[in-house]
């Protein structure tokens, strides 16, 4: 098909020089905008993911809560041991320091380190190498904004509020133990050979 004197005028008209410039800039203008925007989502995406903010404290359905904040993953109580107490030390202090020898150790933590088993059974949620906490740790739980001053994430409550450390009071020589009373979150101190409660920890940065 042959083209017209008219269809050559109008292809002519289409491609001036001052017609391709002003498509070009507006092509500029709009990978402009398009890299503006990008940058913008990329800008704002850490912001969204601040507002997502990761909890303190995790629930890992196996018995165990972690502490995000410290590492240190902890027992959580059951219904059925919440009440369980134990006694620091058996022998005493023979030489100004209790001696790590109650139940607290040789009943308790030898079945959280399957040192003992009675039934066959020991441990926590796999792991083998729990400790009691020093005071330190302990204190880190307490959260007086909440009920007891303990997360209610950390299971019930028990009867005996005082939990044992495995910190002694010093100086020496000594018969007291460090430990935390939860209804208030108070620090204090009980003599080694009462019973009170423990709650075992692992790990920790």
């Amino acid at each position: 098909m042959k083209s017209t004197n008219q269809d050559i005028y109008k292809r002519q008209q289409l491609t001036k020089p001052g017609q391709r410039e002003s498509f070009r800039k507006r092509l500029r203008w709009f990978a402009t905008l398009i890299a503006s925007i990008a940058l913008c989502a990329a800008a704002t995406a850490p912001l969204a993911a601040q507002g997502k903010k990761t909890p303190r404290f995790v629930d890992n359905g196996d018995g165990t809560v972690t502490d995000n904040r410290t590492g240190l993953i902890w027992e959580k109580k059951t219904d059925s041991n919440v009440n369980d107490t134990y006694t620091w030390s058996s022998t005493g202090a023979p030489d100004g320091k209790p001696l790590p020898d109650g139940t607290l150790f040789t009943s308790f933590l030898a079945t959280m380190r399957c040192d003992i088993s009675a039934d066959g059974s020991c441990g926590l949620a796999g792991y083998y190498d729990w400790r009691i906490p020093n005071i330190s740790e302990l204190r880190t739980i307490v959260d007086c904004s909440k009920p007891n001053c303990l997360d209610p994430i950390f299971g019930p409550t028990p009867a005996s509020s005082f939990y044992w450390s495995a910190s002694a009071v010093s100086p020496t020589p000594t018969y007291y133990i460090w430990g935390v009373s939860f209804p208030d979150g108070g620090l204090g101190q009980d003599i080694f050979h009462n019973f009170d409660s423990v709650r075992a920890v692992r790990g920790g940065r």
